[in-house]
């Protein structure tokens, strides 16, 4: 039982009936352990996405006066940089409040409603609109897609393969690949990048992000909690200098 212990999970440790009172008191210590580390959990959730949504209307209001301000008058050089990097600033706070209240939903099952979909055209429909990107980063795209129906959640796999995609972009280089693949099996999302492995024992964990990265350090978070929401496996391998998302 305390193999099988899950944290999220609203499964309880069931009592254990014996006649040895030493057993009787470790069952009892096990259990309201495990109660506590479950109440301690649900209240940190329950704060972050408090948290999350408390900081949306100052998060719109900051964005509005910027813009606003933006529009009023000339400004110097000096002033200019700094409007800009507080509109970067306020811009990267949005993005992280909104990874955070998404994990929040995804770990709760908030976001119900499987659908039948056509894998294909959903990814074609994605690489027309990050063409531009592409093109700005000088980056050879090749797709082999087979047709691929499943009965999933549309948003979580639009997240899913946004984030993929927008991660094998943003860790590559001028001019290098990105080869997406899709058979009735699996989607390999592959990308050129630094010549070396990225650390898989971090790989996944919040908020870990390379020092180059201006990510929030949560899209692989959320694309691995997506997985295991939908029952899926989400796995890395570098060989060949290309770093593959499966």
């Amino acid at each position: 039982e305390l193999r099988l212990f899950n944290i999220a999970d609203s499964k309880d440790i069931p009592q254990i009936d014996t006649t040895i009172a030493e057993f009787k008191e470790l069952n009892q210590a096990v259990t309201s352990m495990s109660a506590r580390v479950k109440n301690d959990y649900k209240d940190l959730k329950t704060f972050t996405e408090n948290a999350s949504h408390e900081l949306l209307t100052p998060i719109a209001v900051i964005n509005s006066k910027l813009d606003t301000l933006l529009q009023t008058d000339n400004f110097s050089q000096q002033q200019s940089k700094l409007l800009n990097d507080l509109y970067t600033a306020v811009s990267r706070l949005t993005r992280l409040n909104q990874s955070l209240l998404l994990l929040v939903k995804i770990e709760n099952h908030l976001l119900e409603g499987n659908h039948e979909i056509d894998l294909r055209p959903v990814i074609e429909e994605l690489i027309i609109q990050f063409e531009e990107i592409f093109q700005d980063k000088g980056l050879k795209v090749s797709a082999e897609l087979s047709d691929k129906r499943l009965n999933t959640n549309p948003y979580l796999i639009d997240v899913l393969l946004n984030n993929l995609l927008s991660n094998a972009i943003r860790h590559n280089h001028k001019n290098g690949e990105i080869r997406i693949t899709l058979t009735d099996h699996k989607l390999l999302i592959q990308n050129t990048g630094e010549n070396v492995p990225l650390q898989t024992e971090t790989l996944f964990k919040r908020f870990h992000k390379s020092s180059s990265s201006e990510g929030n350090g949560l899209g692989l978070t959320i694309s691995r909690q997506i997985c295991d929401n939908l029952g899926y496996t989400l796995e890395y391998d570098f060989q060949n200098g290309l770093h593959t998302f499966t």
